[in-house]
């Protein structure tokens, strides 16, 4: 039985920004009860609080997140040290009705007008959406990004709001396995051969002593490129200098020996061989 992706509801989302928001409270703020029309992430990048959702209590604090959804009671109490929070009021589809007119919330003991509030589609998970993420990595300069572009308005600014939104909460929520699937370490084994071969200079040292930087076996190393590129690192090289060779025979002055040395090959000889057997003509006869 297929086991099904978690994070296969992500790949449906196209959210819209509507409304960005940040700033510094001090210890013991008390934000009013209060109702959404949409949802809104709160990211919390200093200090820590305690967010209320209906019945349950949420603590984040530096380096933490919570979606709060529309239409259910919820409030915020600052902790000891004060808290950084930035807020994004968004719509999980740009296909939904947009309501411009809407205030952001109703405070208690208001109510939201029922036909109007912007729940999540069918596909988002029916439970609160709530993690860490790393405070050292991509979410921190998303942020940055994001209200740069917010803050400048214009139309472009607004379209890559909604673009940024959407990596962001792809990154927040993406689901990561504890261990990277042997497909992928393959794939980016050969990868890292392929660039360290493109990377290299013509005329450097021999394939097994290049591919030891990279802490494999050489043998391990060609099976893994092997599998992904259908042919072995040397053959690949070579596939390389010869048509480094070829560009270079282009121009008349460039001698056979000339355009092999260039192009990594020590041996005129080896390589007018192997450039035959690529090609099926001499080196001479390509011009």
């Amino acid at each position: 039985m297929a086991v099904r992706d978690p994070n296969q509801w992500l790949e449906r989302i196209t959210p819209r920004l509507n409304n960005a928001w940040r700033g510094t409270w001090k210890p013991g703020t008390v934000e009013p009860g209060r109702y959404l029309y949409d949802h809104e992430l709160v990211i919390v990048s200093k200090g820590n609080c305690r967010v209320q959702i209906g019945a349950s209590f949420h603590e984040l604090d530096a380096g933490s997140f919570l979606i709060v959804p529309p239409g259910c009671y919820h409030a915020t109490l600052t902790g000891g040290p004060g808290v950084h929070r930035n807020c994004f009021h968004f719509d999980w589809l740009r296909s939904d009705p947009q309501h411009t007119q809407l205030p952001l919330w109703v405070y208690h003991p208001g109510r939201p007008r029922p036909a109007l509030i912007k729940h999540a589609p069918e596909f988002v998970p029916d439970v609160i959406l709530t993690g860490r993420f790393e405070t050292r990595g991509s979410t921190l300069p998303l942020l940055e990004t994001l209200f740069h572009h917010w803050m400048n308005g214009q139309k472009l600014d607004l379209a890559l709001c909604h673009a940024i939104l959407s990596e962001l909460l792809l990154t927040l929520l993406w689901e990561r396995p504890a261990t990277q699937p042997i497909r992928d370490r393959t794939t980016r084994l050969a990868y890292a051969v392929k660039e360290l071969l493109d990377q290299t200079p013509s005329g450097s040292d021999s394939i097994q002593t290049l591919l030891g930087s990279l802490g494999f076996s050489y043998a391990h190393l060609c099976r893994q490129f092997i599998l992904k590129f259908g042919i072995s690192p040397v053959r690949y090289r070579n596939a390389v200098r010869l048509e480094r060779a070829k560009s270079l025979l282009r121009d008349p002055k460039c001698t056979i020996a000339e355009a092999a040395y260039a192009a990594g090959f020590s041996d005129p000889a080896y390589f007018s061989r192997k450039f035959r057997q690529s090609h099926g003509v001499a080196p001479s006869r390509s011009r």
